[in-house]
């Protein structure tokens, strides 16, 4: 506690900041990061750019934006998101690491300032902010993001949700609490779950709102969701999830389709009528795909 209250003054709360980027292949919206990040009111940071062997000209735009001896490269081909988030936090120096995707841009100036407030509680484990639709994002992806996030609600309702791609946390939760490196997707659900059982909490911060999101085919959608389905083998394995073909594959898909079907009519999407099966049968078939594999892997689930 009084290690927080070092960083109290006159103006709140007051940590150094270490913002770090991940980057893969994002040229056509690495730049709009970059500069959103450099017109933060709060000033008490360093950026730190991990970029994973971008092909597209992704690094030589970091380079216009960073100093050399604050980005550092990590190799596509064996990516493992724990272990990147874990070099991330041994590398940087800052009481409080945000991480940031290069693909999910701050909306406002404060959006940093915002995004921090709540680590002044010290029984704050982790905080995650808002993310918003890209103008060209499909009907369904952009009913999906502003589902997952929007007020807060919907996802409060849910066993448990988070998402590193516009997240902060205090340093010595950090050390305190490794990525998982043993999963390949879902860590920062791991990672977030496993702060929420020893007694911390986790804070949605809505008004520090990036925009985020993907035009996933279908060919995509499963291999996503095949991924997310074999980690939830390894997560929930506690039982948190009723993991029966029926209530994690049939019944979701059901409601699912039955709420974009809804949602369609009410905004006149026909892109997200005739999306909605095929979509939410990839998803929902690949997850479940997925958890069998996982169990394979990780033992029942």
């Amino acid at each position: 506690m009084a290690a927080q209250l070092d960083h109290l003054g006159r103006g709140g709360y007051k940590p150094k900041v270490a913002i770090a980027m991940r980057s893969y292949n994002d040229r056509d919206v690495i730049r709009g990061t970059l500069e959103m990040i450099g017109r933060q009111t709060y000033r008490n940071y360093e950026l730190w750019n991990f970029d994973s062997s971008s092909k597209d000209g992704t690094f030589e735009i970091i380079q216009e934006y960073n100093r050399p001896e604050r980005i550092r490269q990590n190799d596509s081909a064996s990516y493992n998101p724990g272990r990147v988030l874990n070099d991330a936090v041994h590398t940087v120096d800052g009481d409080v690491v945000v991480f940031i995707n290069s693909d999910a841009t701050p909306e406002t100036e404060d959006w940093l300032e915002k995004l921090i407030a709540p680590l002044a509680d010290p029984s704050v484990g982790a905080v995650y902010g808002r993310q918003t639709a890209r103008p060209d994002c499909r009907a369904l992806f952009v009913k999906d993001t502003e589902r997952a996030f929007g007020d807060g609600r919907e996802a409060a309702k849910w066993v448990h949700f988070f998402s590193m791609a516009n997240a902060a946390a205090r340093r010595d939760v950090l050390e305190r609490f490794p990525f998982e490196t043993g999963v390949q997707y879902s860590e920062d659900i791991e990672w977030s779950l496993r702060l929420r059982k020893a007694g911390l909490e986790i804070r949605y911060v809505a008004e520090a709102a990036a925009t985020h999101s993907h035009n996933y085919t279908l060919r995509q959608s499963f291999k996503r969701h095949f991924g997310e389905g074999k980690a939830d083998a390894y997560i929930f394995r506690d039982s948190e999830l009723n993991t029966s073909f029926l209530r994690y594959c049939v019944l979701p898909f059901g409601m699912e389709v039955l709420r974009d079907l809804r949602w369609a009519v009410e905004k006149g999407s026909m892109d997200a009528f005739l999306h909605a099966v095929p979509l939410r049968a990839a998803q929902k078939w690949g997850r479940w795909q997925g958890l069998r594999e996982g169990r394979k892997t990780y033992g029942a689930a």
